[in-house]
């Protein structure tokens, strides 16, 4: 509630961060965005939910795939959970048990400039979600890899990844169409 009313208690935390760094060019005679770039790139997201959201679920966090929530690439959507990781339509979990409290996520990764409007790029993602902030462990954390492309047209940036999920039941690939979002690429 607090001063201005309303049915909640709770505090939503969030942080993100990525550093960039060039390796290199191919092309362009030097001048800074000409020819093809290469960079390497590390985000880390955190966020977590103190007092009771319950009532709020759009306040809590999903992990998996790209298009709702955490990303973690190489997953379908929503199937990392708090509880572990469940197929999409899983009739051992209930929607609201998707959801955490907190949640950890890093992707490292080398990105190809090819110009101002494509890009490729090889990546790691890895992630988890918790019930609790006072569950959060840095250790086994999801983890996918792959490759992507993204385009960026007058609507927003468009990309394709195609990514391995190691820690799924049947370890394999998957793949991803984003749209308006994405890594740094």
């Amino acid at each position: 509630g607090g001063f201005l009313g309303g049915d909640g208690n709770f505090t939503r935390v969030l942080g993100d961060g990525s550093f960039w760094v060039p390796v290199g060019q191919v092309g362009g005679d030097g001048n800074p965005g000409g020819g093809i770039r290469f960079a390497l790139g590390l985000t880390l997201r955190a966020g977590a939910v103190f007092g009771d959201a319950g009532a709020f679920p759009f306040d809590r966090f999903w992990m998996g795939g790209v298009q709702f929530g955490q990303q973690l690439r190489g997953y379908d959507e929503t199937t990392i959970t708090p509880l572990g990781l469940y197929p999409r339509r899983s009739a051992e979990i209930s929607e609201i048990d998707r959801l955490g409290d907190a949640f950890f996520s890093l992707t490292a990764e080398y990105a190809i400039r090819l110009s101002d409007q494509l890009g490729l790029g090889l990546f790691y993602d890895a992630g988890g979600l918790w019930r609790d902030p006072s569950e959060f462990t840095p250790q086994n954390l999801y983890r996918g890899a792959g490759v992507g492309m993204q385009i960026v047209t007058p609507f927003g940036p468009l990309g394709l990844d195609y990514a391995y999920g190691f820690d799924k039941a049947s370890p394999g690939w998957k793949l991803h169409f984003r749209m308006a979002q994405g890594q740094g690429m």
